[in-house]
């Protein structure tokens, strides 16, 4: 969320409650961004199962961001899911650094403490390489922008909630900076930039994914479900066309819409689909009329979907059963 926003809304003091369905799990590699792992294991998974990594955001920690719904999808589709949280060590509002270019890139720092989280969840259980994935909000949303430029070659797909583009913002360490006062101000200059909305070249976008992120690389990259509120005010709505510029121009195709449609409730969500020349659905968007800051969940008594908080809104729709959808984890079952 907005650091502006985060000023106004301290909460120091506050102990976090974890619920015992979530599990702790330490030592779970050299873990250099010295973060904490989560996971959920629902009863029953079967054989090469499905993987879901879930970054919350600022302000938030594993079990709060639990509540998106992603236990509920994992109990009845059977597949796994990490919850990373942050350290307030890291940032004392909880946000990932997402702006720090020593956290943001292969091999270094949070992402890399994600990585072997990912890692760890392989060698204990029966996973299948080919399916895992990742989402966040907000800040947890702009480090998934990052991971999957950073890590196309472990992420089959991304959902980007409130968030931005990948390396809209990357922060360096100088040597003069013996305090890191300026490296502290320079994140925030830029990362309160990004959030504010940055208008580049669709090219401009992809060349700093393939640049910026794993340099080489020529395998298939990660579908990518993009999720906004169009009264978002922390982060602005014109990231989620950035990030739709980005993603086409790195999957080699434009940036026209092939299909839009309206959808329940009410018609209040617009959802727009990108496809390449086979058909299939590489990029999609999803704008939420009259959403806050936030990811939408579903509150009725027949489609229940997670629990009201914080940048958690009820908003008649569930955002983590499309993106599940759109992944192909209501099948997972049936792939055994």
């Amino acid at each position: 969320m907005r650091l502006p926003l985060i000023l106004s809304m301290l909460l120091f003091g506050c102990s976090f409650a974890y619920s015992a369905e979530i599990i702790a799990v330490p030592n779970f590699g050299s873990n250099p961004g010295e973060i904490s792992m989560y996971k959920y294991v629902p009863d029953n998974v079967y054989s090469n199962a499905p993987l879901v990594v879930s970054l919350h955001g600022c302000l938030q920690d594993a079990t709060t961001y639990s509540n998106v719904g992603w236990k509920e999808l994992a109990d009845k589709w059977k597949f796994y899911v990490v919850f990373p949280e942050q350290n307030s060590s890291n940032n004392k509002y909880r946000c990932w650094n997402w702006f720090q270019s020593e956290n943001i890139k292969r091999g270094q720092g949070e992402i890399k403490s994600i990585i072997e989280m990912v890692d760890r969840m392989k060698a204990d259980y029966s996973i299948d390489d080919t399916r895992v994935y990742i989402e966040g909000l907000s800040a947890g949303g702009w480090m998934v922008s990052n991971m999957l430029a950073s890590y196309p070659d472990v992420f089959s797909g991304g959902a980007i909630n409130a968030g931005g583009p990948a390396f809209c913002a990357t922060t360096e360490k100088y040597s003069f900076d013996i305090f890191g006062w300026w490296y502290l101000w320079e994140g925030y200059q830029k990362a309160t930039k990004c959030m504010d909305g940055v208008d580049q070249l669709p090219s401009e976008w992809g060349e700093l994914v393939r640049n910026e992120g794993y340099g080489g690389y020529n395998g298939r990259w990660p579908i990518i479900s993009i999720w906004h509120g169009s009264a978002d005010k922390e982060v602005d709505v014109i990231n989620q066309q950035e990030l739709v510029d980005q993603w086409t121009n790195v999957h080699g195709i434009d940036s026209t819409v092939d299909i839009s449609e309206n959808l329940d409730p009410n018609d209040k969500v617009i959802h727009k689909e990108y496809h390449n020349n086979e058909g299939n659905v590489l990029v999609e968007t999803y704008m939420i009329s009259g959403m806050k800051h936030g990811v939408p969940i579903l509150l009725d008594s027949e489609h229940r979907c997670g629990k009201a908080s914080d940048y958690i809104l009820n908003e008649g729709i569930c955002a983590v059963r499309h993106i599940g959808r759109f992944w192909g984890l209501d099948t997972a079952s049936r792939k055994k």
